[in-house]
């Protein structure tokens, strides 16, 4: 009789988007790009990272979604504001469409195969844009009081977290310090979202809704050595090592 196959010690594999930098004006020539620090939070907590390069054949995608465990959206430029139906100001320094459109179709295909998501910033604002919600284009000049939320140099400030929350039983912790490197935010939370954090100055750091989705504005993955933000990674993955299972049981 053949062998099983061991299953308990596979590890899940995790599909990471990438970023679309251009080297020529207008995106005609362009190369993808992760930083290495979602790939080290996602081996440390136990998971196998796999780039996901920009692919626009729904058919290879959905093959592609049918061996990933879970699905990390990594941050990136601004989403142009057509996308939530507003005139783009001169603040917005819009990322690629065809990103945009593959990380959608990436998240749908998700959704549909049960696969758990994490967003991480640009990710967290597309989530809100998918169901319908808006953005603040800049915070500084649209948000009273706003705190930086991007400099030069890494921008630490504290998010309180509501209590009785996803976010709540995942960090364990009323509130913290965060890095933080963005301009725009949430404005009006999409249908079925509600946001779980904010900032001291009330701008929007987390979201929640779909089940298995969990969405965060600042940037976990920078702060390595932080168990705080650590937990929100083995989390994720703890997640995935259930929807490996249950692919595993499916074979």
């Amino acid at each position: 009789m053949p062998k099983r196959k061991k299953r308990q010690h596979r590890k899940p594999i995790i599909g990471i988007t990438c970023e679309v930098q251009k080297l020529k004006r207008f995106y005609s020539d362009f190369e993808l790009v992760c930083n290495y620090a979602y790939i080290r939070a996602i081996v440390r907590a136990g998971g196998l990272p796999v780039l996901l390069p920009m692919n626009h054949f729904d058919r290879d995608n959905r093959k592609l979604m049918d061996h990933i465990d879970g699905l990390v959206i990594i941050g990136g430029a601004d989403i142009p504001p057509i996308f939530y139906g507003e005139k783009q100001s001169e603040k917005v320094a819009p990322m690629c469409r065809g990103r945009i459109y593959f990380d959608m179709a990436l998240y749908q295909f998700a959704q549909k195969k049960k696969i758990p998501v994490l967003a991480i910033c640009y990710g967290m604002q597309l989530l809100n844009v998918i169901y319908g919600g808006k953005l603040h284009q800049d915070i500084k000049s649209e948000v009273k009081g706003a705190h930086p939320h991007q400099g030069k140099r890494a921008v630490k400030h504290k998010v309180h977290i509501q209590e009785g929350t996803l976010c709540h039983r995942i960090f364990r912790h009323k509130s913290f310090m965060v890095i933080s490197d963005h301009h725009q935010a949430v404005k009006i939370p999409g249908k079925s979202l509600r946001v779980t954090a904010y900032a001291e100055d009330g701008v929007a750091e987390a979201l929640e809704g779909p089940n298995r989705v969990i969405a965060v504005q600042w940037h976990p993955e920078r702060q390595p050595k932080d168990p705080v933000q650590t937990r929100l990674f083995r989390y994720f993955t703890g997640l995935a090592r259930e929807r490996l299972h249950q692919r595993s049981e499916a074979e």
